[in-house]
């Protein structure tokens, strides 16, 4: 029996010569893998870049240990996102953290809705009526993620952290999303924030924390 779910893609894996695992957050189901059988013939990769929100048919398989995805479509286009390079590098870096961190086939979907609509703001930013900047969006959604987690890092917490950035970080206290989005930082201010961050959340989720994309977003927004 298929089970139509939306899920918002996080990760693809190799899988055989035709197949991938793609590694997701489902709304119906939680954080959850499904394999993908038929990629490149029956099945564009296009479907599974980070942030991609599709919906899809999912069904027990017999022959495998993951449940299989099929049938796929696309719930928002995410124009903007993916023409923007700096939008794309940001939804590598915080779906690689999304990854790491959400805890597997839990489901919650208030989570689920506030990701959802987070990856549609970053969408829009920066295109039509709406010019607020957004490279200090991944800053702004780890915050938010720290606090979804139960860990509401404060100025002071993040300073034990961090090697430098006191003055950026008294900026940051107490702001909200919209607000973090327009404070004034370099892109080395940027990139110490974003590993203090990083750093706190890898003591509070007792995870390693090795973000492989960060290097290419802290040389993007240098």
């Amino acid at each position: 029996m298929k089970q139509p779910c939306e899920l918002i893609v996080l990760h693809t894996t190799k899988y055989g010569e035709n197949a991938l695992v793609i590694h997701t957050l489902c709304r119906e189901l939680g954080k959850k893998s499904f394999l993908v059988r038929g990629v490149g013939k029956k099945v564009s990769p296009a479907w599974f870049l980070q942030f991609n929100i599709i919906e899809a048919d999912i069904s027990h398989s017999d022959k495998s240990s993951l449940d299989v995805a099929s049938h796929f479509s696309q719930k928002e286009p995410l124009t903007s996102l993916r023409e923007s390079p700096g939008k794309n590098c940001i939804a590598l870096f915080l779906s690689e953290v999304l990854l790491k961190t959400l805890q597997e086939g839990e489901v919650d979907t208030d989570f689920y809705a506030w990701l959802r609509g987070r990856i549609l703001l970053l969408d829009r930013l920066g295109t039509g009526a709406n010019q607020i900047p957004y490279a200090n969006f991944h800053i702004a959604l780890l915050k938010e993620l720290s606090e979804k987690e139960g860990y509401r890092a404060t100025e002071q917490d993040l300073l034990i952290f961090s090697e430098e950035g006191l003055n950026d970080l008294e900026k940051l206290e107490g702001k909200s999303f919209e607000q973090t989005l327009l404070v004034p930082l370099t892109g080395h201010r940027r990139d110490r924030i974003i590993r203090s961050y990083l750093k706190f959340l890898e003591y509070h989720l007792d995870t390693p924390l090795h973000i492989q994309s960060l290097d290419v977003l802290s040389a993007l927004f240098a």
